[in-house]
């Protein structure tokens, strides 16, 4: 994988960039800069496996219903996610996202926590094809 996140300059949120070969390696590094804002991603080993089939009429709902899902299962369900296995395909007029990620309940001590996420948004979000890279930006309210 030649993917990767990084943040992008904004005043009070976080603007995450995310990037990848594929648009589902992009999804994944866009997840992973999602909790990389609220825990340390490196910490994050994963002891379970959980599920995913995610859907969207285009690739910005489909982005925005991903990173929700991911944002309810830190915040809801307790657990954050570090490793994934995703792949989008297109059924009649919708996008579907299906795939695993490797779970674990969060512990402050191991885990550390730097900040809560709100929520995510639309606004700014881009997803674009340059050449053989995709990426995906998006801000999340904090």
């Amino acid at each position: 994988m030649s993917g990767g996140f990084r943040y992008l300059e904004h005043v009070t949120d976080a603007y995450i960039e995310a990037y990848g070969d594929s648009m589902e390696e992009a999804f994944s590094y866009a997840a992973k800069g999602t909790v990389n804002v609220m825990f340390e991603i490196k910490d994050i080993q994963g002891t379970s496996k959980v599920d995913f089939r995610i859907e969207g009429v285009d690739y910005y709902e489909l982005l925005f219903n991903w990173l929700e899902r991911v944002h309810l299962l830190i915040t809801i369900d307790n657990q954050v996610i570090s490793n994934f296995e995703l792949k989008i395909s297109k059924l009649d007029s919708k996008f579907q996202l299906t795939g695993w990620g490797m779970v674990e309940t969060i512990d402050i001590k191991k885990h550390g926590y730097k900040i809560e996420i709100k929520g995510v948004t639309y606004h700014e979000m881009e997803i674009l094809q340059q050449g053989n890279q995709f990426k995906v930006k998006f801000i999340l309210d904090l």
